[in-house]
């Protein structure tokens, strides 16, 4: 049996430590699921289980406030692992998920990835749909031939604006036993993620998936031996999604550096203003979503005012020559 993030290493249950630090607010929707309609699929091979395939998205992605310039798919298949300046896992169900193929007989139940995208720059959303998806302890279980009948559809949409959503669709789940496998059956967001170590914050979702409560935890060991639920014996119903929305400005950062930097609104337009606490003036980069140099500023202690009318509407960052950074979307209405 597979755990995620588990070494088999038993930890003394201490106190959970619950954290207000997640950039991110949550919110709850109710829509109709409606599955991709015209998409390429991620190439695995039949029966796959554990995918780690890099996925094309068209743009930077922020992720736990970290500009993230490669997405794939990894871990137990069901996460969205970004990585920038750390690892970020996007997590829409934390169960076991694999291909349902080696459980039919007749060789016609597949299990799918999809992915799409569309919009404009700098509102485009890159959208991943995991279609038909069982679950490893079943498919894989003595009976499986007879009993691999748990099936479950769900999307996760990447925004360019760094917003991340879950999309929850029809699914065929009665025995929650053989989804959490031993673990906690949720979903949420991983941040600053280090596998080695197990340090990383979580957002996660707590009580039943039609509505549950996210909470921020700062140890991901005291988490997994808490006695925490998670869903417990539910699941989204279709229609569920969830919401991330970055809290902005949001501030990008290089780790061990001091100082902070925020820059507001969020679309800028005309102008940007910068927030800066540094103690001098000091020249900042303009980073587009290549990774080129686009310009540069001149960035002064307190509050710097910008005009971005130079600027082609898009995403941006905006780094100091000491590797603080901000996310910036410029979008003109003209």
């Amino acid at each position: 049996m597979k755990h995620f993030m588990l070494f088999g290493v038993a930890m003394p249950l201490v106190a959970m430590s619950w954290g207000q630090d997640a950039p991110y607010t949550t919110d709850i929707i109710s829509q109709p699921y409606e599955p991709l309609e015209e998409y390429s699929l991620v190439n695995l091979s039949a029966g796959w289980d554990d995918p780690e395939e890099m996925l094309p998205i068209p743009f930077d992605m922020v992720m736990w406030g970290d500009t993230c310039t490669m997405v794939m798919t990894a871990n137990l298949g069901e996460m969205i692992l970004g990585v920038g300046n750390a690892n970020h896992l996007v997590a829409p169900v934390f169960a076991d998920i694999c291909d349902v193929s080696p459980a039919d007989t007749t060789g016609q139940d597949i299990s799918e990835i999809r992915y799409t995208y569309d919009g404009i720059s700098p509102n485009r959303i890159f959208r991943v749909e995991y279609h038909n998806v069982g679950f490893y302890d079943e498919v894989y279980g003595e009976d499986s031939v007879i009993t691999a009948t748990q099936r479950a559809n769900y999307q996760v949409w990447l925004h360019e604006t760094g917003t991340i959503t879950f999309h929850y669709g029809p699914n065929t789940i009665t025995d929650h036993s053989l989804i959490a496998a031993d673990f906690i059956n949720t979903a949420g967001l991983l941040g600053n993620f280090d596998p080695d170590s197990y340090a990383g914050s979580l957002l996660v979702a707590e009580g039943a998936a039609d509505g549950p409560q996210f909470q921020t935890i700062n140890d991901i060991f005291d988490w997994i031996y808490s006695g925490d639920e998670g869903w417990g014996n539910t699941w989204p119903s279709e229609g569920t999604g969830y919401v991330f929305n970055p809290i902005l400005p949001v501030g990008v950062g290089e780790f061990d550096v001091d100082g902070s930097m925020t820059a507001y609104p969020i679309p800028a337009e005309n102008q940007l203003h910068v927030l800066w606490d540094g103690n001098a003036p000091m020249n900042a980069d303009w980073i587009d979503t290549q990774g080129r140099s686009v310009g540069f500023e001149r960035i002064y202690p307190g509050q710097t005012t910008l005009n971005v009318n130079d600027l082609k509407a898009g995403a941006y960052i905006l780094r100091m020559e000491n590797g603080i950074t901000a996310r910036v979307v410029i979008h003109h209405q003209y």
